[in-house]
């Protein structure tokens, strides 16, 4: 119920352009006028003080004295970030603490915006998949706190959630914040459907290539069910058409009928000498006329709806984009032709011998590879051969690569520390927030973002920076223990 006001319309004018002079005043005056204004408001409107925080000021949160690295390798010093319901609204050495804000102390930390992980199993290592139809959300454990604190220790609020399966067509790979959930837990679903996700590199070299086979018919019986769908919404409008023919030729042959039977009416006294035996016959070609008539063309079947089917579908019209995860060269053979075949725009997971398919990688059109540290191999001499210079050969060859976890979603940081060593040098921090800029998190700090890690020094510059606190939509979700290594690396 809105609150009923007291006073003239031209007296809340006066209030309005009194608050309009504010501008010119100190940050002392005009914190000291606001107090005032706000105590003239509740009176006049009968307004309680929760209710005019919540629909006047909304109380903001205010990270104060922080510093704020830049993408040109600048550090903005002493700022203050403002953030209203969640999302920064300001931040600069000039952002003003507005009227009964919440202030948390963090000078001297260096904040960012919160990474991302392209390529994440958080919490899904006992659930398989192997159909289209599969959500990684489906198998997402908010409840898992303990690893899902790990994740965010390292500064990682956003990870895209790959379905594990046994090779094959998995499932679709989705986008989740690492944020609090009102019911508990962690986790915000934000994209379902990100990407495809056929794996390649599951199993024997015999069951690879029964894999790669089975993931072709499956394409090629969804584009044959589009042509029946298609073929059966012609047929339709043919029947349509019949249909409506059929009908037109039955009210002229029932108009045709009335006039006979006026005619024969009026001609009865001269037929007195008919032949029984014609007018059986023409009742009988009557009565198979009706029968034609009323039979009608024949309505086409309907196929049957696959939804696994209509996912393919999305991934062939380019609506949903494919990741195929593929390492050794034989692989990434078969993952570039069924590339070229359907026309896919896909990512690459794993690459490891991308050095030995340069050319053929770089002739294919809407082709990223998505890199990671890949995982100890349990038996002898099965290791994927990886060149030491991948990076630089990706970028000469002009191949757009970004880089992953490819597991838990804990190593990201360490992976991105490494690989930024083989791409000349680049800044980890550089490389780390240009996955977010790529995927669906917000990149560089900026007006809008919801997701913040505070680090005790210069992720951009000091190897052994660390997270001291994660922030998402104005809630820390993480902090540091006092006296504890939780966090580190």
């Amino acid at each position: 119920m809105k609150p009923s006001c007291r006073y003239c319309p031209h007296e809340v004018l006066r209030v309005k352009v009194a608050t309009g002079r504010l501008a010119g005043l100190s940050a002392s005056m005009r914190s000291l006028t606001l107090a005032a204004i706000s105590a003239l408001v509740l009176l006049i409107g009968g307004w309680g003080p929760d209710t005019l925080q919540a629909q006047i000021f909304e109380r903001a949160l205010v990270l104060e004295g922080v510093h704020l690295p830049a993408p040109d390798g600048t550090v903005m010093k002493n700022a203050n970030i403002i953030l209203r319901g969640g999302r920064i609204t300001e931040m600069g050495p000039d952002a003003d603490a507005p009227l009964m804000s919440r202030k948390l102390k963090v000078e001297g930390l260096f904040a960012t915006a919160g990474m991302t992980d392209l390529y994440s199993t958080l919490t899904l290592d006992a659930v398989n998949s192997a159909s289209a139809v599969h959500s990684a959300w489906d198998g997402f454990d908010r409840y898992d706190s303990e690893r899902i604190m790990q994740v965010l220790s390292i500064g990682v609020t956003r990870i895209h959630l790959v379905p594990v399966g046994a090779g094959g067509i998995v499932g679709r790979a989705c986008s989740v914040s690492l944020g609090a959930r009102e019911g508990g837990g962690h986790g915000i679903l934000d994209a379902e459907d990100v990407a495809l996700c056929i794996d390649l590199d599951t199993g024997t070299p015999l069951q690879k290539i029964r894999t790669f086979e089975k993931v072709r018919e499956a394409f090629r019986a969804a584009e044959r069910r589009r042509d029946a769908a298609d073929d059966y919404s012609s047929d339709l409008e043919k029947y349509i058409e019949e249909l409506a023919e059929a009908a037109k030729k039955k009210a002229d042959s029932e108009g045709k009928e009335e006039k006979g039977d006026d005619k024969k009416a009026d001609d009865q006294d001269d037929n007195d000498d008919n032949d029984d035996k014609d007018d059986k016959d023409d009742k009988d070609d009557k009565d198979d006329k009706e029968k034609e008539e009323e039979k009608g063309p024949e309505k086409p079947g309907r196929p049957q709806r696959n939804p696994a089917s209509d996912i393919l579908l999305q991934a062939l019209d380019h609506e949903l984009p494919v990741m195929i995860t593929a390492r050794r060269s034989q692989d990434l053979q078969n993952a570039l032709d069924l590339i070229e075949e359907f026309g896919f725009v896909a990512t690459i997971q794993g690459a490891d011998e991308a050095h030995l398919m340069l050319e053929a990688l770089q002739e294919m059109d809407q082709l990223s590879i998505l890199l990671d540290v890949p995982r100890v191999p349990l038996q002898r001499g099965s290791v994927p051969r990886r060149d030491s210079a991948l990076i630089s050969r990706l970028e000469a060859s002009g191949i757009e690569w970004s880089v992953a976890s490819g597991g838990e979603s804990t190593s990201l940081w360490r992976s991105i520390q490494m690989i930024a060593g083989q791409a000349d040098g680049a800044s980890p921090l550089r490389l780390a927030l240009a996955q977010g800029s790529r995927g669906r998190g917000a990149g560089w700090l900026r007006k809008g973002g919801s997701e913040l890690v505070l680090w005790d020094k210069n992720p951009a510059q000091d190897p052994l920076a660390r997270p001291q606190r994660v922030i998402i939509d104005g809630t820390v979700v993480w902090q540091r223990p006092a006296g504890t290594r939780e966090g580190s690396f």
